[in-house]
């Protein structure tokens, strides 16, 4: 598997995917036009990265900002994760969190609560990354 970088854009975050590392980077800001076209990429390719369950990811999610359909992406791929881990994959994600967001913080909360094969742990968003 080859990794997966998309860069950053006035609309779109940084994404990183390096399959040698097992690692996943979400860095930015995210309202793109079409947020399912923009995120399918990554779905794919984390898909095609998990399909042997031994597998392991740790994922990093550094989200300023995201609206509505990027929020409603998030919550697919983080379903992915979920049921990659359920099949035996071993997920972490670590949900970066500025600490006056309480937005984000919440919607991180929430999946973390929801999410029920795989570990959130919502870290403070450092203001030197």
């Amino acid at each position: 598997m080859t990794n997966l970088t998309m860069a950053a854009t006035a609309r779109t975050p940084e994404i990183r995917l390096d399959p040698s590392a097992g690692k996943l980077v979400l860095n930015g800001e995210s309202y793109p036009e079409d947020a399912n076209g923009f995120y399918q990429p990554v779905m794919d390719a984390v898909a095609a990265y998990l399909a042997p369950p031994e597998t392991h990811l740790m994922v990093e999610i550094k989200l300023i900002y995201f609206n509505s359909s990027s929020a409603r992406a998030l919550v697919e791929l983080c379903d992915l994760l979920d049921a990659r881990a359920a099949d035996g994959a071993n997920v972490h994600i670590t949900w970066f969190c500025d600490d006056d967001d309480d937005i984000t913080r919440e919607f991180a909360e929430d999946l973390a609560i929801d999410l029920e094969n795989l570990q959130i742990t919502i870290a403070k968003l450092s203001t030197h990354e």
